[in-house]
């Protein structure tokens, strides 16, 4: 299959449910655009009978004469008014009614794969670039392409269908060059749809990629002004803004180019439009009225034939970002749910990994990695930045899965599970957590979203959140500013807290959680953590080892596999690398 072909199929799989789910909607649309172009060819015929029925008869009255002006201005506004206006009108409202639909049901669609892809995923394609995708060029070349489509082209033929009958009825000899013109113009806008294919795919990749990098530059604004980096920003920003700048004028000036190619054509056409209506008129077989009717009509076909060579563009670029759009549907997420027969999440259990090995593309982080965690044990997870202290947790999420072995709870493979109900068990408390711009309260309901009040306030209570949060003005309702900027380091990893107290998990993942406080917020925290575990399972991720003192068990991750196990005394007493670790923070 060639590339244009696979843009093709893709592009139609991607449409027809959703146009087919509306398929009657877009036939009344179509069906009343059509009225509306034939509106538009009647038009361009009433000069033939200004000249032929009233100017040029001598052998008329004056009162025939007027009665024949009075009916042929009552026609012409007849159709104008009705078949013209009043037509295109009530299918452009149809047809917007079901765009929209379109695209909101294209953006959930969208949405909801990206959001069920996995982490491998995410990581390849930034934020920007996916944001790009459903609010930026790719979805708007797509629904572009189904208006013109549904609410200009069908106007457009039958103008072009209505203003040829004519011209055959008239004189066919006109009517061979108009056809003739008309086969030159679709083959020129064929060629130049491949062209711009071309382009808009090469223009969309650098959208994306520039998309992506600025919006990196917006999140990092509070890094931004704490490291004087405003220049350098700018800089980095002027060089992505020059790059699309650059992108823009190419797609901009070679897409003209193919434009203008059509529109010579059109020029060359109407030269010998009238070289063949003075032709025919002098010869005798057309009157003036029907050389003035093809003049005027070749004129009015200009909107029509630009339609068509818009339309031929317009899939060129609605094409490749079907393409794009396509690809990442047909993306399938590496850690899939399972299919037929699945196994509820245990309420309780051991944690266990056996014989597993994992990588980062070709970076290899475990090898053979066997360990159990029994349930209610407190556990520490410590070791060199980069030893794989975040990918052991990330593994028991099944935010990935292993390349080989397994990962279980009570002996139960993770990926007979489904992942979402798995992750519901887990309380997982970030080093830095992500606030939404909404209120405290629905920040609060992420892992519980029918959460009352009463249950809020106790699980903030608990998480030594509440006191903090009745001194913001609105309490509860309080607004938080993007990414809680509003917020100070421990208000939200408090929030953090109470949000998993709130969900009431089997599990508690402690994810760096005091790594980045003052000593203030790391003891009101730390009381937290500690009052709240009770009999379940707790793992903590830390490079302050002062905090993993009083747990039942640490185990040291280093070079792709776990060098150390055991309790924190007995660690420390010997040769190895935690004690190395205790030494070089003179922990004791």
């Amino acid at each position: 299959m060639t590339h244009a072909s696979s843009s093709a199929a893709g592009f139609w799989a991607l449409l027809r449910p959703l146009v087919w789910r509306h398929r009657w909607t877009i036939l009344a649309a179509m069906l009343l655009v059509g009225i509306s172009g034939t509106a538009v060819g009647i038009q361009n015929v009433f000069p033939k009978y200004l000249f032929s029925e009233v100017l040029e008869p001598k052998d008329i009255d004056p009162a025939e004469r007027t009665r024949r002006l009075l009916m042929l201005l009552g026609g012409f506004l007849l159709v104008t008014l009705f078949m013209r206006m009043v037509a295109w009108h009530l299918g452009y409202r149809l047809f917007t009614v079901v765009r929209e639909r379109i695209v909101f049901a294209l953006r959930e669609q969208f949405f909801r794969h990206v959001n069920h892809l996995c982490l491998r995923f995410h990581g390849e394609h930034p934020s920007g670039e996916l944001f790009s995708y459903l609010f930026g060029s790719p979805l708007g070349n797509l629904i572009g392409f189904v208006q013109h489509c549904s609410m200009f082209l069908p106007a457009s033929v039958m103008t072009l269908v209505s203003t040829m009958a004519m011209f055959w009825l008239w004189d066919w000899q006109i009517a061979l060059v108009l056809i003739a013109s008309s086969l030159i113009s679709v083959w020129m806008m064929n060629i130049s749809r491949r062209r711009v294919q071309a382009i808009s795919s090469d223009f969309q990749i650098t959208e994306g990629n520039v998309s992506g990098h600025v919006a990196d530059l917006l999140r990092g604004s509070k890094a931004v002004k704490l490291y004087a980096m405003e220049s350098q920003v700018a800089g980095e920003f002027n060089e992505q803004a020059r790059l699309i700048g650059r992108k823009s004028l190419e797609r901009d000036v070679r897409s003209h180019f193919e434009w203008m190619k059509q529109e010579g054509i059109g020029y060359v056409t109407f030269a010998l439009l009238m070289a063949a209506c003075a032709w025919r008129y002098r010869t005798g077989h057309i009157d003036l009225g029907t050389v003035t009717a093809c003049l005027t009509s070749y004129a009015g076909l200009t909107f029509p034939l630009q339609t068509l060579f818009q339309a031929m563009t317009m899939y060129g670029a609605a094409s490749a970002s079907a393409e794009r759009l396509g690809a990442v549907l047909a993306t399938a997420s590496t850690t899939p749910d399972p299919v037929g027969a699945e196994n509820a999440v245990p309420q309780r259990g051991a944690l266990q990994l056996e014989g597993v090995h994992f990588s980062y593309g070709d970076q290899a982080v475990l090898a053979g990695v066997d360990l159990a965690i029994p349930y209610g044990q407190k556990v520490a997870i410590v070791g060199p930045s980069g030893a794989g202290k975040s990918t052991l947790i990330q593994l028991f999420l099944r935010l990935y899965d292993p390349q080989q072995g397994r990962v279980a709870i009570d002996g139960i493979d993770l990926r007979s599970m489904r992942g979402a109900e798995l992750r519901h068990r887990f309380g997982v408390v970030p080093q830095d957590p992500f606030i939404f711009r909404t209120s405290l309260r629905d920040n609060l309901r992420v892992a519980r979203p029918d959460a009352d009040d009463v249950s809020i306030r106790q699980a903030c209570e608990r998480a030594n959140a509440w006191e903090f949060i009745c001194r913001i003005p609105g309490g509860l309702d309080s607004q938080v500013g993007e990414g809680g900027a509003t917020l100070s380091g421990g208000q939200r990893q408090r929030l953090s807290i109470a949000r998993v107290l709130l969900a009431d998990p089997s599990w508690f993942i402690f994810d760096e959680a005091t790594s980045a406080l003052d000593t203030v917020s790391e003891r009101l925290i730390q009381q937290a953590i500690e009052s709240n575990l009770g009999d379940r399972t707790a793992i903590f991720i830390a490079h302050r080892l002062a905090t993993v003192q009083h747990c039942d068990r640490i185990i040291v991750v280093d070079k792709g596999g776990i060098a150390q196990d055991g309790a924190y005394a007995d660690l420390a007493a010997r040769d190895g690398l935690f004690r190395d670790l205790v030494r070089g923070q003179q922990l004791h």
